[in-house]
């Protein structure tokens, strides 16, 4: 299940869980986790308890709405599988209901959708960061340093435009003069609260998307890289082999072989995709 270029990851690495029909949550989650996490999917609550059941799962985020069950009936069941699994709540309903029910069978926190990317992230970190700690705690072991990310308005929104208008040739002084800010603020506040360039997260974006238009298989490999932003297919060949390890071409034809057509959505919570 793993993306093609990671296979060498370590082994200790910890790894998500994102269980949504969207996929919204998995493609940000991946851009901006992906360095530090193993982020894995499930868009059934089926498909996430045969997960629990055959791999390791540090941390799950959960939708509450579901194809087959409710978040609510998944989280039931884990508890019987894995009672302290670190759990974080989203839901679109926003029901009192359901937030007092999550916390009655002990998640992690909760959030509204569509959830905001940088809290989001801040939320995760934060309960990866305690369970690893506790498990350090208890074979006397060190704590790697995980920084929390604080919120940043002005980040937040140009995270918002670059998800939405990732294929344009967008440059920092116009994304700066659309949140309010300088260039050079935004560059600092930017790699700030991300840990990433501006430059690198408009990648990563791109490369998502590209991932997922490659793995469906209805545009040509030259349609995708001018689909996701690459002016010539030399330069999205050259740049996607750098980030994945592979050629546009050999990672179609192996997400094709092995089955795997996972798609990686745009916003959290919104279904803004350009196709």
């Amino acid at each position: 299940m793993g993306r093609l270029g990671f296979a060498d990851r370590a082994m200790s690495q910890q790894r998500i869980l994102v269980v949504d029909d969207d996929l919204t949550l998995h493609e940000v989650l991946t851009i901006l986790l992906g360095d530090e996490y193993e982020v894995l999917s499930a868009v059934t609550g089926a498909g996430a308890l045969a997960k629990f059941g055959g791999e390791p799962i540090d941390l799950v985020v959960l939708d509450h709405r579901l194809p087959d069950i409710t978040g609510l009936e998944v989280l039931r069941e884990l508890r019987c599988i894995r009672s302290s699994l670190p759990v974080i709540m989203l839901t679109g309903y926003g029901s009192e209901w359901i937030c007092s029910s999550a916390f009655k069978l002990g998640v992690t926190d909760y959030l509204q959708k569509p959830a905001n990317a940088v809290e989001l992230v801040e939320v995760v970190r934060r309960a990866l960061s305690s369970r690893m700690a506790t498990s350090a705690s208890s074979v006397g072991g060190t704590i790697p340093r995980l920084l929390a990310i604080p919120t940043s308005a002005p980040v937040q929104r140009a995270v918002g435009v670059i998800q939405q208008r990732y294929w344009e040739q967008i440059s920092l002084s116009a994304l700066a003069r659309q949140v309010g800010m300088s260039k050079h603020r935004l560059s600092h506040r930017f790699r700030e609260v991300l840990g990433i360039t501006f430059r690198d997260y408009l990648l990563r974006v791109r490369l998502e998307r590209a991932k997922r238009l490659l793995a469906t298989g209805g545009l040509s490999i030259t349609e995708v890289a001018q689909d996701v932003g690459f002016g010539d297919l030399p330069r999205f060949d050259k740049v996607f082999k750098r980030h994945t390890g592979v050629s546009p071409s050999v990672y179609r034809s192996s997400i094709c072989t092995d089955g795997n057509n996972q798609e990686w959505g745009d916003q959290i919570g919104t279904n803004s995709v350009r196709n």
